[in-house]
């Protein structure tokens, strides 16, 4: 059946045989993809930037991802499938310790922003995802990065959080973690010393970013710790715009 009008079409999504959660999910989701569709209509019309399918489909899951957390506090996402199958995650409290075994929680009072970096022969790209103490997605970005090997679109990731953090509006309100997956990076952030003559520009824009958040300290994640974010870096590759979002 094909439906006329957007009526006809949330109808035929509403009336869907899902139940509970499952249905609310459901219609989130719906939502999500149709005020995607929105923005990207409004972004051809007034400003003439054409989004491909694939970032669309993106940004959708994205937006999808953030509603749902803010909707259901209790409702835990497989993170890692959900970028690859969102219809294969189980949507219930029962895996919450499943989902973030690997990742741990910041302590009282802190935010961790978890970002990673990837450079292939084609292109470059970062992601990066802050969650509050008890584990929700806050915030989240994901796009090209100006680098160009490994470590520096790692320290670019680094500095696109900052960024965000800065966007929102939280200068100095949070204290803010930082974790990433390079252990080379990493050594460059604790010692000064051992930082590359063709990196000092990138540290000294990253440390005047971090003299407006507030404080800020870094950490090494441990194995399977980034894997949100490492899915998020890994998808970044194809995209040609940043994407942001966030929930206050």
């Amino acid at each position: 059946m094909v439906s006329g009008n957007f009526e006809e079409f949330y109808s035929l999504c509403f009336n869907v045989k899902l139940h509970g959660t499952r249905k609310s999910l459901w219609l989130i989701a719906i939502a999500a993809a149709c005020w995607s569709v929105w923005l990207a209509r409004n972004e051809m019309v007034f400003e003439r930037k054409v989004l491909s399918m694939d970032t669309l489909i993106f940004h959708s899951k994205m937006r999808a991802l953030l509603w749902v957390r803010v909707a259901f506090d209790e409702c835990m996402v497989q993170e890692r499938l959900w970028w690859l199958s969102p219809s294969k995650c189980k949507f219930d409290s029962l895996n919450s310790k499943l989902v973030t075994l690997s990742w741990h929680y910041p302590p009282h009072g802190w935010l961790k922003f978890n970002v990673s970096g990837m450079a292939t022969e084609e292109a470059t790209g970062c992601g990066g995802v802050l969650r509050g103490e008890e584990g929700t997605v806050r915030a989240l970005f994901s796009g090209p990065c100006d680098a160009i090997d490994a470590y520096s679109v790692e320290l670019g990731a680094i500095i696109t959080a900052l960024d965000v953090i800065v966007e929102i509006g939280w200068r100095g309100s949070s204290l803010i973690i930082v974790e990433i997956g390079s252990q080379v990076a990493y050594n460059w952030l604790l010692n000064k010393d051992k930082r590359p003559w063709s990196q000092q520009t990138t540290f000294t824009d990253m440390e005047r970013r971090q003299a407006c958040v507030g404080e800020v300290v870094f950490s090494k994640a441990e194995q399977h710790g980034n894997e949100m974010v490492d899915t998020l870096t890994t998808t970044s590759i194809n995209c040609r715009v940043m994407f942001k979002a966030w929930r206050r």
